[in-house]
């Protein structure tokens, strides 16, 4: 029966095995799936330049299986999104950990890349700082202290934000060079409600010093007392110092000098309805009440109340006097009758300004890329076309000016900066450049513009006591350069790519300005306006279009590669958007 018994045993256990042995590549299976369908849904993503979706994509890979292809995509991803110190990371974590495994030439691009993002990255090393503290980078969370290491990020400022229940929060934006370590001395404050009294007698007379009615010690006399206000005055032997209310600001010092009399008198001042400021030689001693123990002598009382006429009194008091005094106050004797007159404000003498402008253009710049991407009849080799946004940017720009209400003649002028980009897709192409054939391929364009213009203008204002309204228009001259970038890649090889940068190309064009501005006068000869700037340019006009040169000598891996000449800008240019800034004068 024994025997029986351990032949059912081994049964079970090894049916056991089996279920298990089953199980596991089931399991595998199971998860193996999420890990490849993100690492796919990455890699099309990065093909449509979606950095952010490829970015995502690839987290979500590498968290459901890490592996080399998803560290890769996830540093590619950051490059693209600009986010260096993060691209840097993500590299030196895939040459240490996959380094030794992955192909040669992706280990030298990875190393090449590398090399490259630390010339354009620093380190930031955060020094005696407090541990359990919360460390945010750019408003984004980074870590809680003691850090591995130093921080790596893209060279420039940086907002540092340091945080710790109990301690005041630090924040700072250092400055990060390049290829460097930058050191930031962390110091945390402790948070605290309290402030400081410092009581002293102006004679060095032996006085104990009344804080709140409450003996502190022998003046002089500092220690910590809670924000806020706080009655002081000073006690001793025959002696006595008159109170007066103090304000203590925390983590403030408040010094108080006390006058301290050998004969003393009592005082009692009261308001009829409790409320008032009262003044004790020219100290604040109360509000609506007061009833202390005063050195003898001459005093001046002062009741002071907001739409009410002062009461000011000068009284002598004796030894051991005590003297009491109720005061009702009385409305303001001066009252105004009729219509309240206001200053005028002529709008007339010299006046100038400034503002800010992030622009817009909604129409684009009208490039040869962009129409082939518009036009009803595509050429017969463009597959698929992205005409982009209409591009962006922002400028800087200020006038000067000489008013006659309600027109004023002024000189306009400032710098701006715009981008703008589009991709097309092209399949592959029989046409012999003289290279080869071209291949199937996408070509990423970005447009850089940058320049300055200049104009005369009529501005017309309409303004209240506190409104102003303005409008400028104008004409003059813009001259702009613009660098085209165009990156190529093969659609069947991602691999094979190259970057052309023709040389920059420029052109001087006629400019129209539009600009009407709503402002909030802060005094008599500033104002603060937010407005609308509306800037019309065309380089057809001067027949200054700004054209690449053709290049037949390009090649995309073994196979040819058309370059033709482009048209960077064509037809109006019209730039939109909100302005803010100031304007000085009448």
């Amino acid at each position: 029966m024994a025997a029986s018994q351990r032949r059912c045993a081994a049964v079970v256990f090894a049916a056991m095995i089996a279920v298990q042995s089953s199980l596991v590549p089931t399991l595998a299976f199971a998860q193996a799936p999420d890990a490849k369908t993100s690492l796919a849904n990455g890699d099309k993503a990065a093909r449509a330049k979606d950095w952010t979706g490829a970015l995502k994509e690839y987290e979500a890979a590498n968290k459901a299986a890490p592996s080399a292809e998803a560290l890769e995509g996830m540093a590619n991803a950051y490059v693209q999104l600009k986010r260096d110190g993060e691209a840097y990371a993500a590299y030196d974590e895939y040459l240490k950990t996959y380094g030794a495994k992955v192909p040669a030439a992706k280990k030298a691009a990875a190393e090449a890349r590398l090399k490259e993002l630390a010339a354009r990255t620093g380190a930031l090393a955060l020094e005696n700082v407090e541990a359990g503290a919360a460390v945010a980078i750019d408003d984004a969370p980074y870590g809680t202290t003691p850090l591995a290491g130093p921080i790596r990020l893209s060279a420039g400022p940086h907002r540092v934000r340091i945080t710790k229940e109990g301690f005041v929060p630090f924040d700072q934006a250092p400055n990060i060079t390049a290829g460097a370590t930058t050191s930031l001395p962390v110091k945390l404050e402790a948070a605290t409600t309290k402030g400081r009294l410092s009581v002293r007698e102006k004679n060095d007379k032996p006085i104990r010093v009344l804080v709140d009615g409450v003996d502190m010690g022998d003046a002089p006399w500092s220690g910590e007392v809670e924000a806020g206000a706080h009655d002081v005055g000073g006690r001793g032997g025959a002696l006595v110092a008159a109170p007066e209310k103090v304000t203590v600001e925390r983590g403030k010092t408040r010094e108080v000098e006390l006058v301290a009399s050998s004969s003393s008198a009592t005082l009692k001042i009261s308001t009829n309805d409790g409320k008032g400021l009262v003044y004790i030689d020219g100290k604040l001693v109360g509000e609506g009440t007061f009833s202390a123990d005063v050195p003898a002598g001459q005093h001046t009382i002062k009741i002071t109340r907001e739409g009410y006429d002062p009461f000011e009194e000068t009284i002598d008091l004796k030894d051991k006097e005590t003297l009491s005094r109720s005061v009702t106050l009385t409305l303001v004797s001066k009252i105004e009758t009729g219509p309240l007159q206001k200053e005028a404000r002529p709008l007339e003498g010299l006046y100038g300004g400034f503002g800010l402008m992030p622009v817009f253009q909604p129409g684009g710049a009208s490039s040869s890329m962009q129409r082939s991407c518009e036009s009803a009849t595509k050429p017969a080799e463009l597959s698929a076309c992205d005409s982009g946004w209409g591009g962006a940017g922002g400028g800087l720009n200020g006038f000067i000016g000489y008013h006659w209400d309600p027109v004023g003649i002024e000189l306009f002028g400032g710098g701006q900066y715009d981008h703008s980009g589009n991709t097309l897709s092209w399949a592959a192409s029989s046409v012999d450049p003289g290279i080869g054939p071209d291949p199937a391929r996408t070509e990423a364009f970005d447009l850089h513009r940058i320049g300055a213009f200049g104009a005369a203008r009529i501005r017309v204002t309409f303004q209240g006591e506190k409104l102003r309204f303005t409008f400028a228009a104008g004409v003059g001259l813009a001259f702009k350069a613009m660098i085209l970038t165009r990156e190529s890649q093969v659609i069947a090889n991602s691999a094979i790519r190259n970057v052309h940068v023709p040389d920059g190309q420029s052109y001087l064009s006629p400019l129209v300005s539009l600009e009407p501005t709503m402002h909030y006068r802060l005094g008599p000869h500033t104002s603060v306006g937010l407005g609308l700037a509306i800037l019309i340019e065309s380089p057809n006009s001067f027949n200054q279009i700004p054209t690449t040169p053709q290049d037949g000598s390009l090649r995309l891996g073994p196979s040819g590669h058309t370059t033709p000449p482009y048209e960077m800008a064509r037809g109006p240019q019209v730039f939109v958007g909100p302005t803010i800034g100031m304007m000085f004068g009448p």
